[in-house]
């Protein structure tokens, strides 16, 4: 039987994501159970690290850092997608890779992987340090759409353009 083959007397739900933010709102949204990862929360001087366990089987979704972020694979095998530009990714540990600012990532653990993100911060604080470093969607929407409209006028980035960056 193929495995796309939908059971007679069922539809097959028709959806067409345009970015991991709509897929990651449907799922949200479809009454499909939603686990909380583990995650581990580590602080030295200038530096923040989070760590996060996904078990084998999980598709994640992260949130949009502002920043680029240092990102490190140290257990498992992750698939990471962070756009066309540089499709799917395979990382076995020990796997260190920059993501661009602005990017959202999504993973699928095909064993239990260990995940971490590396951030310069003196901040302790997790809801700020998550103001600092997290873009919500509504503000990379926004900013995006602003962009858009500069790039058309040729202008340059408005004081809250920059503030929505942390520029």
């Amino acid at each position: 039987m193929d495995s796309m083959a939908t059971p007679v007397g069922q539809s097959r739900p028709q959806y067409s994501p345009t970015s991991l933010a709509d897929l990651e709102d449907w799922i949200k949204g479809s009454g499909l159970p939603m686990e909380q990862d583990r995650v581990e929360h580590f602080f030295s001087p200038g530096i923040y690290v989070r760590k996060l366990f996904i078990p084998a089987g999980r598709l994640i979704i992260g949130k949009r850092h502002r920043h680029e972020t240092m990102n490190m694979v140290m257990l498992g095998h992750l698939s990471v997608y962070m756009g066309p530009e540089q499709g799917v990714i395979h990382l076995r540990p020990p796997a260190i890779f920059t993501s661009p600012p602005m990017t959202k990532k999504m993973g699928y653990a095909h064993e239990d992987t260990v995940f971490v993100n590396v951030h310069p911060t003196d901040e302790r604080d997790l809801d700020r340090i998550e103001e600092e470093f997290i873009i919500t969607e509504e503000d990379y929407n926004q900013l995006n759409h602003q962009e858009g409209e500069r790039l058309c006028l040729g202008q340059q980035l408005s004081s809250e353009e920059q503030q929505l960056l942390g520029a």
